[in-house]
């Protein structure tokens, strides 16, 4: 029996592989790994090197448990939650009503029960320690005994039971293996060492362990039972190391394909190369879409939680519509999903926009009236809601949601990324039958209403993993850190090497805290103290840096998502390197492309087209030019709109300011006293849009009321002065023919004139709308005074007047400001027209907060050049 230390790169694995070919054939051999994805990369690994063998011979912890004492079933993450859930309804324990909803709950004391079992306390001992005065967590007793009651009634344990059980099995009747390896293990819980020393009492066992502070206690324990240790020196050379800092988590995932690239073009294979992060988020997905827009092939390792994978929220987003009685906005949610049949027609999006606006509404025949027969294959589910059915029986119902989803389109060849999208999201369905058995198998076999199943559906979903098969070999591997131990690689990426990320801050356990943990450490019951998991998380950066043997590049971001500055991991101040930046990735045609096309409508017919759609101009429409002619052309002469909100979504911006408009012109019109007007207006507003009654709704209406409340307190009408509201103005002259409606013009007997053009926002809304109008962006108000001095009046003033809380003025009367003001207007608009009718439509907004709330931001490729210079000025 041996133990095989050594640092991280010391070639461990190799030796057991070595090892492992000089067997030959053998069928009593064994190789023991803690992950499914390790199991997978020495398989296939061995296959590579032409080393035959069965898939059993390398198998995981799990799966040697299994093999040993197959009818032994174990709770996973899934079943603990949900059982824990349920003892936590059936025992309504004071201690935990409060948060008796939450599923983190549930997770949270699961999670806690297990590694007390993985410790060897079990809930007898757990409620002996509190006799003993060692803890007071009687809240905590009390639903550890029921969660193991639950557990033996399933015929489940913990996997501390199971693996006490496979040693016992072991012990009494041996394996038949004659020779086995337990590698890549960093160390090993009391249950693992219980197996281990049975089983070295029927086959010759070799140990590998790291060494490292964490491996202590096992490295100890082995010792013990006879294990002799060797050390392996460090075989790998040491790679070259570059420090790579990037403006922004983008930019350094733009780093890592360029350097991946530039490794290609030097004749590395793609399967010589990985890329090492710490955890799924945030990083997984950036990297992926990241390398593969630059040509590059991707294999990630990482498993994605079914509650978040597409095909998993689609068949969720379906139960929770039955529920909710097919109501229109669930409904919709589901249907237009890009995974359901019903999501593939993107060329007809017009019955969703027909349903938008019908919302609210109820009823799959409500549906049908808009959607069409794309609810047609859903009527089987139309009644669920309020139907019974053994658990089972509805895990066999919402089992047959997956013919709802497309399916691949016949005929024609595949692209290798839908081929991995369609594996995937088999991949997703599979585990999606597989959660509802499982849940079905853990809840009693009583009738129940939907409702009652799909809750704890949900927990053992959150729980559920989908790991998808990818079959390709020459690719660039994205592996968690606690999957990288096992590999070497030529070139390793680690990114994301930030303080508290990577290594991670060891986060306190709400249910078992650091001065219990110690309490129960003096006690034998050896859980692991925060600054042991702080230790692991340290070795684990050790671990990822030690898979490089050519080229080793660590980076982290400089900016946070919100642009605050990151702090990089203290780990790297003691490492050394050569600095470097991290650089855009630029991508080059393959081609090289024509003359890029005037950004203008070209030929007589188009430009007529366009001066008889516009013979006349609006003032706001002339500003959304001066803005962005992409936007002016697909919003007013396209006439292209927004899909209609839902009634949640109605009570908008917009919509609040037309209203307030509606308000103070009826209350200038002496049309009845403004609180009246308002609530008379108000309550239609919400008839004709539809809009349910809310907090947030609620808070509009008290909002808009005590501004309307200050405005009636200060609305700078002055004595002698006429005031008109929603008057219609024409400018023919000057070259332009301008129709519009000023919001209020207040005219002294003398003929002097001031326009107030009133907007929903506060005193910092009013200030950059007065600086875009001094840029020539805005020209509503020089307009209107110049019309108002072709009828011979005389302009005296222009003031935007914020009604959103207490009223704020911004504007002049000074009589050089205001022709200023005019003529300013007067240029921008008549460049916008010329510009309109010569055909102008490039995508140029004037400032960066013109896309903010543009709906069209997605049809142009505006963003990516801003992106590009916000990189740039990071730099």
């Amino acid at each position: 029996m041996r133990l095989l230390l050594g640092e991280p790169g010391s070639g461990k694995t190799t030796k057991v592989l070595g090892e492992v070919r000089q067997q030959g054939g053998r069928n009593d051999i064994r190789v023991v790994v803690p992950t499914a994805t390790m199991a997978e990369h020495l398989r296939n690994r061995l296959a590579r090197e032409g080393f035959a063998t069965r898939p059993s011979c390398v198998s995981t912890m799990a799966g040697l448990v299994e093999e040993i004492a197959p009818e032994i079933g174990t709770a996973d993450g899934g079943a603990a939650a949900l059982l824990t859930q349920l003892v936590l309804e059936e025992k309504q324990i004071p201690a935990y009503a409060a948060l008796s909803g939450s599923p983190g709950l549930a997770r949270a004391l699961s999670g806690a029960m297990e590694e007390l079992a993985n410790a060897g306390c079990d809930a007898l001992q757990w409620a002996a320690l509190e006799r003993m005065g060692v803890h007071h967590e009687r809240t905590l007793a009390e639903a550890y005994e029921g969660v193991e009651r639950r557990l033996a009634e399933c015929g489940l344990t913990w996997r501390a039971g199971q693996l006490a059980a496979a040693a016992r099995r072991v012990r009494e009747s041996g394996t038949g293996i004659g020779k086995l390896w337990l590698d890549g293990f960093f160390a090993f819980s009391r249950g693992e060492l219980e197996l281990i020393r049975s089983l070295r009492e029927h086959a010759d066992v070799t140990v590998t362990l790291p060494e490292w502070e964490g491996a202590a206690v096992a490295r100890e324990e082995l010792r013990r039972m006879g294990f002799r240790e060797e050390r392996l020196k460090r075989q790998r050379r040491e790679p070259r190391v570059t420090l790579a800092a990037a403006a922004t988590r983008e930019r350094e995932a733009s780093e890592a394909a360029l350097r991946l690239l530039e490794e290609r073009a030097k004749g590395r294979a793609w399967h010589e190369m990985g890329v090492v992060i710490r955890g799924l988020q945030p990083y997984a997905g950036l990297l992926e879409t990241t390398l593969r827009r630059a040509g590059i092939p991707v294999r990630s390792y990482s498993a994605m939680p079914l509650s978040g994978h597409p095909a998993g929220r689609f068949l969720a987003a379906v139960v929770e519509a039955a529920l909710s009685g097919w109501e229109g906005t669930r409904t919709l949610e589901a249907l237009r999903s890009a995974v359901a049949q019903s999501g593939q027609d993107v060329a007809d999006d017009g019955w969703e926009h027909r349903v938008r606006e019908a919302l609210p509404l109820a009823g799959l025949d409500a549906m049908r009236r808009f959607a069409g027969s794309r609810v047609d294959a859903w009527r089987p589910m139309e009644n669920w809601a309020g139907e019974t059915a053994t658990p089972a029986e509805w895990a066999a119902r919402l089992g047959g949601l997956p013919r709802l989803a497309a399916v691949p389109r016949s005929g024609g060849a595949h692209s290798t990324e839908e081929v991995r999208a369609w594996r995937s999201r088999a991949a997703a369905l599979r585990a999606w039958s597989d959660c509802l058995a499982r849940t079905a198998a853990l809840l009693p076999a009583e009738p129940l209403l939907l409702d009652g199943f799909w809750r704890p559906a949900q927990t053992v979903m959150r729980e559920t993993s989908v790991r998808e098969q990818d079959p390709r070999r020459d690719a660039v591997h994205i592996l968690d850190a606690m999957e990288a131990r096992q590999w070497e690689l030529k070139v390793v990426i680690v990114c994301g090497l930030l303080e508290g990320e990577f290594p991670r801050t060891a986060s306190a356990s709400a249910v078992l805290g650091e001065d219990l943990r110690q309490r129960l450490r003096n006690s034998g019951v050896m859980l692991k103290t925060r600054g042991e998991r702080e230790s692991e998380e340290a070795f684990l950066l050790e671990v990822a840096r030690s898979r490089a043997t050519e080229e080793l590049v660590l980076s982290w971001p400089e900016y946070d998502e919100q642009g605050r500055p990151a702090l990089r991991s203290f780990a790297l101040d003691h490492l050394g390197g050569e600095a470097a930046r991290a650089r855009a990735l630029e991508v080059e045609p393959r081609a090289q492309a024509g003359r890029a096309p005037r950004p203008a409508l070209q030929g007589s017919d188009l430009l007529e087209a366009v001066r008889s759609r516009h013979p006349s101009q609006r003032p706001t429409a002339l500003e959304v030019y001066l803005q962005c002619p992409f936007r002016f052309h697909a919003e007013q002469t396209l006439g292209l709109a927004e899909p209609p909100g839902t009634p949640a979504e109605r009570l908008n911006g917009r919509a609040l300011g037309t209203l307030i408009h509606k308000v103070i012109a009826g209350w200038h019109r002496g049309e009845g006293e403004l609180e009246e007007l308002f609530e008379r207006l108000w309550q239609e507003l919400l008839r004709k849009e539809r809009i349910p009654p809310s907090h947030r709704v609620e808070l509009a209406r008290l909002t808009m009321l005590r501004s309307l409340r200050f405005y009636q307190q200060d609305n700078r009408v002055r004595e002698g002065w006429k005031v008109e509201v929603e008057m219609p103005l024409e400018l023919n002259g000057e070259g332009l023919a301008v129709r519009g409606r000023a919001d209020r013009v207040d005219t002294s007997l003398e003929g002097q004139c001031i326009v107030y053009d009133f907007k929903y926002s506060g005193g910092s809304g009013v200030s950059e709308k007065a600086r875009m109008q001094e840029e020539g962006l805005l020209v509503q108000g020089g307009l209107y005074l110049a019309a108002l001095r072709e009828r011979g009046l005389s302009p005296a003033g222009f003031y935007f007047a914020g009604v959103r809380g207490e009223p704020s003025w911004k504007g002049s009367e000074d009589p050089a400001k205001v022709e200023q003001q005019i003529e300013t207007s007067l240029a921008a608009a008549r460049s916008a027209v010329e510009r309109i009718y010569g055909g102008d439509i490039r995508v140029a907004p004037a400032t960066d907060k013109t896309c903010d709330y543009c709906a069209f931001v997605d049809a142009c490729r505006v963003q990516e050049g801003q992106w590009l210079k916000t990189q740039e000025a990071s730099e």
